[in-house]
This record gives C-alpha cells, sequence and structure tokens, in this order.
C-alpha cells in the first residue's frame, strides 16, 4: 500500500516539493556540527523542539550533511512550550535561525507577518513528486510553497494485546467489547484519552461528518458535531472512557492494565511502561455513520526565516533533511512516520508494524487547518467539551456557546 496521495496540491502552480526528512534533536543547547567550525565558513542555524530518539536522528542526519556541505550547521533546541513565541519574537529582530523545524498548523500566522519565506523558486515537479499528497500540500499557503515536510503525526489505537485479542472495528463492537469486559471484572476502561481536548475528539468528529471550516466558514455548532459530543457522552456514562483524564495520565492507566485501549499518537510510544505488550490499530469506523474515525493530519516541516542571509545554502539543508535518505534514517531510529513515497519501499521500513498502521491511519485523516483563524477554536471548542462530558451538559448548547465565542473573537480580530 502506498502512503496518500502522490499528486502536488491544487493551486500549487509553479511550485513542488524535495525531499524529505526529519531532524531531531533536543536539549537546551546549541552547537556546530561537522568538524571544527571555520570561521570563513558560512554557518546555517536551525532551531527545532526534539528529544529521545528524535534529537539522536537530528543530530545524525544533520552531521551527515554538514560533512558533504560547504558550510556549518548549527543546531539549537528550542522547548517545545516556548518555541512559537520565541519564533515570533527572535526573526524580525535578527535573533532568529536560518532554518526551524515546527508543525504546519502556525504557518498562516507566520506567514501573515513576514517570517517565513516562499521557496517555490527552488523546487520543482520531480522534487515534489517525492512526498505524498496532504504533506505536501501542508506547507502551501496562499499560493506559494513555504516547507518541506519532514514527518506526519496523527492518532491511532493502541491495545494492550493481553486485554485485547482483535481490536474493535466499529464503535459498535468497542461497546460491545468493553460492556462484556465490565461483566468480567475487566480493566477499568475500555478506552482511555483525554476526551476535553479537540485534537483528540477529532476524530469521532469528522467520523459523524462534521468539522471546524468547510469551505472556508465555521462549522463548530453543526447537527453532526453534536451527534460526536453525544457519541463520547454515552462512553462516559457507562464508564466505558473516563469522563476527565489530562494526557499525562492515560499512559499511565494503559501501562497498568486500568485502560484496555489508548487513543494517542506515534509520541505515545515512548510513554509505555518497558514489558507493557502492546500493538496498534486504524480508530474504527463509527456505526451510525459507517464512516472511520478520521483524526487530524498535522505535519512537521522545515521552515526557511524570511529573514535568512544565507537562502541558497539553507534551502541546500532543507532540500537534504528532508530527503529519502534523511528519512529513512529518522524512521528507522525515530519511528517517524515519513511522508517520502520511496522510503516504504525498503522492506524493514514497509513492513514495519507500527509505521504501516499509522499510514493506513492517514489515509483515513482530515489535514488540519493552518489559517491563522485555527488559533480561536481551540480554547472554546475544549471549553464545549468540558461542559458536555465532564460536566454533562447539553452538547448542542456548548457548541452554539464556542461558535459565538471564536465568531466573537475573530471579528474583534478582523476589526484591529
Amino acid at each position: 500500500m502506498s502512503p496518500p496521495g502522490n499528486a502536488p496540491p491544487a493551486g500549487a502552480g509553479a511550485f513542488t516539493l524535495v525531499a524529505a526528512a526529519t531532524l531531531v534533536l533536543a536539549a537546551l543547547a546549541s552547537f556546530p556540527l561537522a568538524g571544527c567550525a571555520d570561521e570563513a565558513r558560512d554557518r546555517i542555524v536551525l532551531w527545532h523542539h526534539y528529544n529521545g530518539d528524535e534529537r539522536q536522528a537530528l543530530e545524525s542526519v544533520a552531521r551527515d550533511i554538514a560533512e558533504r556541505k560547504d558550510f556549518d550547521i548549527e543546531l539549537v533546541a528550542i522547548p517545545y512550550e516556548n518555541f512559537a513565541d520565541q519564533i515570533t519574537n527572535a526573526i524580525p529582530n535578527g535573533n532568529g535561525p536560518d532554518l526551524f523545524v515546527f508543525a504546519h498548523d502556525r504557518l498562516g500566522d507566520w506567514v501573515e507577518a513576514g517570517l517565513v519565506e516562499p521557496i517555490e523558486f527552488f523546487v520543482d515537479p520531480q522534487l515534489a513528486g517525492r512526498y505524498a499528497y496532504d504533506p505536501l500540500a501542508s506547507m502551501a499557503y496562499g499560493s506559494s510553497l513555504y516547507g518541506l515536510p519532514l514527518s506526519v503525526k496523527s492518532t491511532a489505537l493502541f491495545y494492550r494485546t493481553d486485554l485485547v485479542d482483535e481490536p474493535p472495528a466499529t464503535t459498535e463492537e468497542l461497546v460491545a467489547w468493553a460492556r462484556a469486559g465490565a461483566s468480567d471484572d475487566g480493566p477499568r476502561y475500555a478506552l482511555a484519552y483525554d476526551t476535553t481536548d479537540l485534537y483528540n475528539h477529532a476524530a469521532w468528529l469528522h467520523g459523524y461528518g462534521g468539522s471546524v471550516f468547510a469551505e472556508g466558514e465555521l462549522t463548530v455548532a453543526s447537527d453532526a458535531a453534536s451527534r460526536a459530543i453525544e457519541f463520547v457522552q454515552r462512553l462516559a456514562d457507562e464508564g466505558i472512557a473516563p469522563r476527565a483524564v489530562r494526557s499525562e495520565m492515560v499512559a499511565t492507566l494503559f501501562s497498568e492494565g486500568e485502560a484496555a485501549m489508548a487513543l494517542s499518537g506515534p509520541w505515545f510510544i515512548g510513554d509505555i511502561a518497558d514489558g507493557t505488550p502492546w500493538d496498534v490499530a486504524m480508530l474504527p469506523v463509527v456505526a451510525e455513520t459507517g464512516e472511520r474515525a478520521a483524526p487530524f493530519l498535522g505535519t512537521e516541516g522545515v521552515w526557511m526565516s524570511a529573514w535568512s542571509e544565507h537562502e541558497s545554502e539553507a534551502f541546500a539543508v532543507m532540500e537534504a533533511l528532508a530527503g529519502d535518505e534523511s528519512a529513512a534514517v529518522r524512521a528507522r531510529e525515530a519511528r517517524q512516520i515519513v511522508p517520502n513515497t520511496a522510503v516504504y519501499d525498503k522492506e524493514d521500513i514497509g513492513d514495519d508494524p507500527l509505521l504501516s498502521t499509522f499510514r493506513q491511519q492517514l489515509e483515513h485523516a482530515v489535514p488540519m487547518p493552518g489559517t491563522p483563524a485555527m488559533r480561536a477554536v481551540w480554547t472554546p471548542y475544549a471549553r464545549a467539551l468540558e461542559a458536555s462530558i465532564e460536566r454533562g451538559g447539553e452538547a448542542r448548547a456548548a457548541l452554539a456557546d464556542a461558535e459565538r465565542t471564536i465568531r466573537g473573537h475573530l471579528q474583534h480580530e478582523s476589526d484591529r
């Protein structure tokens, strides 16, 4: 099976993409790569927020790139929680990086603030053809291409193989399994996840036919969105899923056998306790609609600062980091789901159960909106989920309140 789509995004026009790969580092230090830094050589500064295996993979590929180029690469690790603000503040003041790694959901803000540089001048159709459709499309805003995709992320269904013989194919099977387990002194919960987080809830929202935006219009308070919340309310009312549990507790419930299944992404692997028997499957089909639960698709890319003084060299680093060779390293060493289609022809990568499952799930995922308007959605929607699921409020009323709040914020922004 091939990754989702390969065609350039509609409206891509002259732009296309280039290879793929990933950056990975983390920590709190910066240092040049490739031997001793030469004062006569240009230096490309790259900011990232990686840790663990991703950090080691980034260091490996960046070191290899620096050894083959006529310039140095300096990696700077920035804590994730501060990253977006650091980019926003540093670049206009001339203190920012040449390149940085981050998810595509802030792209609209960065373009409108003049922080990122269009790169379509550097790319051609052959390079663009190396990528799956949606990850490449996520790197575009308006009529320009701004980044190269490194990895893609969504949620899927983790399950304990000592508790679940076969993961549920539908939500009806999920509920039936939970009811049977409850009567048989099974685990405390059938499914654990943060039910008040829109990123997690998006799988049910889309599975019920709902959306946040449709053709540019806000669609938060739809009938489909109400049905999605009502489904989760039923899970909570029956004790199938916790009514209120934050993401950091989900791994504990799963590792201790208090939850048989968990809705999460590939980052969850590092939180599962050693010795826990687990596997991963696609999210189930929503029985009421016949549509598979479809989580948000997030794409992490490498972006060029509009203030970089070394555009050609910076793009050379982008191309190499996002290239097939680097992508293969990241897939093997950091288990990243890379968007490079050719990488999955390598047997050890294409046959990897974790990578192949998440690739399948991406065929049933909805790209996260990258417009500035999306920033106004997260908090009001989370409050609607809290009011409905944690406190038992009426879903339609909670969503109507959320939509009014979001519209008010967007109107305020447009009036400024």
